[in-house]
Order: C-alpha cells, then sequence, then structure tokens
C-alpha cells in the first residue's frame, strides 16, 4: 500500500536526472511535478528536498538543481541501489513499507521489479520458508534458531553479490518442495536435515551465505530424502498403526469400567441385601444399635464408590481428548486418505458413549440402593415411639391399680351392697374421679345405716 507522501517523493525521484549521486536537474514539466516540488520544499525535515535556485523558480516549464537526502524513515527508504536497500538488517528479513532504488529507477509499488529486486523477493520467501522450518526466527538478532539435532544457529546475512550468484531454478523447486500436503511436516522436517548438512561446513556468520550458494544441492539433498520416505510409505501401514492405536484405546477405555467392576458387583450386597439384615428395633437395645452399624457402612461403601465412578470418568474424558486428538493428527497428515480411517475413531467414540452410560447407570443403581437402604432402617428402627407406647401403658397400669386398692378400701369398712355396686362401674379410666365417687358413695352407706338404727331405739323406750 502506498503511502501519499511518498507518492510526492517518487514523482520527483522519477523525473530527476542525477549527475553526482543524490544531485541532478528536476525538469518541472507538469503541474503534478511542480505541487510534488512544492510540498517537498515546504517540509525539508519530512522530504529532504533541496534546490539550489530561489523559491519562485518552481514553475512549470522550469528546471532547476535538486538535492535528495534521506527522507524520515518513517515515511520510506531512498535507496541508491539494491546493495543499499540491505545495509539495514531488518530490510534483510522484510521488505520495506516504502522504498525507491535510485540507479533502476524503481519503487515498491511499481508493477515490473527488475531482475535484482525479483531475485531480493525470492530470498525473502525462502527466509519466511526457513522461518517455518526452524524452532524460530529472532528478529532483533536477525538469525534462525534451529532446535531437532541440537541448537543450529544461521544468522541472515547476505549482499546483493549473494543475490546475483543465486540458481533461479533451484529457488523455484525448493520454495514449491513444502506445500499444504498429507506430509508436510516431514517435508519440513527432511529440508531441516538437508540444511544442517549443507550449511554445517561454514562459518556461523556464513551459513546463510552458504544456504544460498548451495541451493541446487540443497533442494536435491531435499528431494531424495523424500523420495526415500515415499518408497517406504504405504497404506497399509498407516492402516495397521492405526487398527493398533484403535485396539490400545478400546482396552483403556474397557479397563476404566473392569478397574472397579469388584466394586460393582458388591453394590446390591452392601445396600439391598444388607438392609435384609436389619430387625425390629422398638427401644435403644441391641438392635438398634446393630441396625444404625449396617446403615453407616452402607453410608461408608456409598461414598467410596462415587468417589471411584467420579475417579473413571475423568479417565475417560482423558481417553477421548486423547482420540480427539489423534484423529486430528491423522487428518492433518494424512488429509487425502483420512476418510477412509474414520471408521476407527467412530468406534471409540461409540466405546466411549456406552461406558459413561454404563457409569452413569452404576450411580443410579448405586443410589437406589442407598435410598432403600434409609426406608429399611427408618421403617424397623423407631425406639421413640416405642418408649412413648411404653410410658401410656405403665400411666394406664397405675390407674388400674389404684381403682383395686380403693375398692378393697371400701369393702372393709362394711359397705352397704349399692355402695359396692355404684364403686364397682366406676370407669378404670376415669383415675382422678375414683377416690371421689369412692368416698361419695362411703358417706351415703354411712347415711343409710344411722337411719336404719332409729326406729329401734324408739321401740325400746
Amino acid at each position: 500500500m502506498s503511502d501519499v507522501s511518498f507518492d510526492n517523493l517518487v514523482t520527483l525521484y522519477r523525473a530527476a536526472v542525477f549527475t553526482d549521486g543524490r544531485k541532478g536537474s528536476l525538469d518541472i514539466a507538469n503541474q503534478e511535478i511542480c505541487n510534488a516540488l512544492g510540498a517537498c520544499l515546504d517540509d525539508p525535515h519530512e522530504y529532504a528536498v533541496k534546490i539550489i535556485e530561489n523559491r519562485s523558480a518552481v514553475v512549470v516549464g522550469k528546471t532547476v538543481r535538486v538535492e535528495f537526502g534521506d527522507p524520515r524513515p518513517g515515511l520510506g527508504l531512498l535507496a541508491d541501489d539494491v546493495a543499499g536497500l540491505l545495509k539495514a538488517p531488518r530490510n534483510r528479513l522484510n521488505e520495506p513499507k516504502n522504498y525507491f532504488v535510485l540507479d533502476c529507477k524503481f519503487a515498491k509499488t511499481d508493477p515490473e521489479p527488475p531482475l535484482e529486486v525479483q531475485r531480493y523477493r525470492r530470498v525473502l520467501k525462502l527466509i519466511g520458508l526457513l522461518e517455518t522450518v526452524a524452532a524460530y526466527l529472532d528478529k532483533d538478532a536477525g538469525k534462525l534458531v534451529f532446535v531437532h539435532g541440537g541448537r543450529f544457529e544461521m544468522p541472515v546475512k547476505y549482499s546483493s553479490k549473494d543475490l546475483a550468484g543465486m540458481d533461479e531454478t533451484a529457488t523455484d523447486k525448493l520454495l514449491a518442495f513444502v506445500g499444504d500436503d498429507a506430509f508436510n511436516e516431514k517435508k519440513l522436517g527432511i529440508l531441516e536435515g538437508a540444511i544442517r548438512e549443507t550449511c554445517q561446513p561454514y562459518a556461523e556468520a556464513d551459513r546463510f551465505k552458504g544456504f544460498l550458494a548451495n541451493l541446487p544441492e540443497l533442494s536435491e539433498k531435499a528431494t531424495h530424502g523424500y523420495r526415500v520416505f515415499i518408497s517406504e510409505f504405504s497404506y497399509d501401514k498407516i492402516r495397521d498403526s492405526l487398527e493398533t492405536a484403535k485396539v490400545e484405546y478400546a482396552a483403556k477405555i474397557h479397563k476404566a469400567f473392569t478397574d472397579i467392576q469388584t466394586q460393582i458387583l458388591t453394590i446390591p450386597v452392601a445396600t439391598v441385601v444388607v438392609a435384609t439384615q436389619m430387625k425390629a428395633a422398638n427401644n435403644y437395645g441391641y438392635e438398634f444399635w446393630v441396625n444404625t452399624a449396617v446403615l453407616a457402612g452402607v453410608w461408608v461403601f456409598a461414598i467410596l464408590v462415587t468417589f471411584l465412578l467420579v475417579n473413571q470418568r475423568f479417565t475417560l474424558a482423558v481417553l477421548d481428548s486423547e482420540i480427539t486428538r489423534q484423529q486430528e493428527q491423522t487428518e492433518k497428515n494424512y488429509r487425502d486418505i483420512a476418510g477412509q480411517f474414520s471408521g476407527v475413531f467412530e468406534f471409540l467414540q461409540k466405546r466411549l458413549w456406552w461406558q459413561r452410560f454404563a457409569l452413569k447407570a452404576v450411580g443410579v443403581v448405586l443410589a437406589i440402593g442407598f435410598v432403600l437402604a434409609h426406608f429399611v432402617y427408618y421403617t424397623l428402627t423407631n425406639p421413640e415411639m416405642d418408649s412413648k407406647t411404653a410410658q401410656k401403658t405403665e400411666v394406664f397400669h397405675k390407674e388400674e391399680k389404684a381403682a383395686a386398692l380403693t375398692a378393697r378400701g371400701v369393702s372393709a369398712s362394711s359397705a352397704p351392697a349399692t355402695g359396692v355396686a355404684s364403686a364397682a362401674f366406676v370407669p378404670p379410666s376415669s383415675a382422678a374421679a375414683v377416690p371421689m365417687t369412692s368416698s361419695l358413695a362411703a358417706a351415703s352407706g354411712a347415711s343409710a345405716a344411722s337411719a336404719a338404727s332409729v326406729p329401734d331405739d324408739s321401740k325400746k323406750q
């Protein structure tokens, strides 16, 4: 993308005739050149443009003597040639945002770059490829770092002479070597090995120059290594590898259930069958404590089995993520034939689903047994109700005994039959009324006896 401010400079650079380095003459042939020159003269710190003549000479049709300096770095770069373009280390890694090369009158936005600029851009593409092959590109230090097989550094240093000696055919072949296919990762590894082997004899500072000088040899080594790999590759090997992985993952999935199989089989015994060992407990005696101990055992068993079930679910989650990673790796490495092995991963996903379902079912059975054990316990064990019943029975017996004692006392004092009869009809449940009724009956009997003795005394007189 061009900069409008830098475009003013490009207009002047193209129109100027250089006679002494960056000095020359400028023919103001049209209004565009006149406007561009006026804008640049208005801000000399930004554009670094000077003229020998007076400012009044800047009119269409005139020719002025000009001198160009380096514009502000953020605006763009003015290079005498490609060698000047490569002086800044950062320009060896990335093409500047805006620049103009004086010797070939080329600006970055021009559609047809000269041969030297084409080579420069090819080298930048190679550096982009090497950045993919290497562990990383240290842009501050300007060097590539490889780590496979030991640390190996390659400072990115080259000049226009190195560009001139490049083999264009080998460069294009090497750029086309790595693509977006099923074996891209393998190709990167092969290329890294070829780079190490080719550049190892050079001093560290000259390794990149050696890399550019030996592009044909490097390309041949990479191609040969890939051919060897292809000769060893076969569809059957991939299939056998995935089938082996299928068996291993299936065994791990099944193991998540078989590891707790013994605990699962004891769930009915530890919950339902144990509940049948409970006895009716209507007081805080032996049966009560036996039932409570049985229920406590059910609690301990349920907690431990719950921990086991949660742990096994975590194990299945780890296996799920590992199978997904393996599937993604297969699709990435063998994109063209990955669809033929989709059944392997579908089978494993189904096994995972069934194992998760089985663990959930075990959890439901455990919960049912746990609830049933509590139901049986609270049905058979109720000592508080038995205590209340015993208290009521004891009160009733005390009331009945008190009534009997009262009745015997009345009989011993020669109470009339009517009094005894009336006492006999007192309800035993009315404990508070018995003494009062008995007293009234005794008083009534005594009155009747004294009334009967009065006539006998009269007769004697």
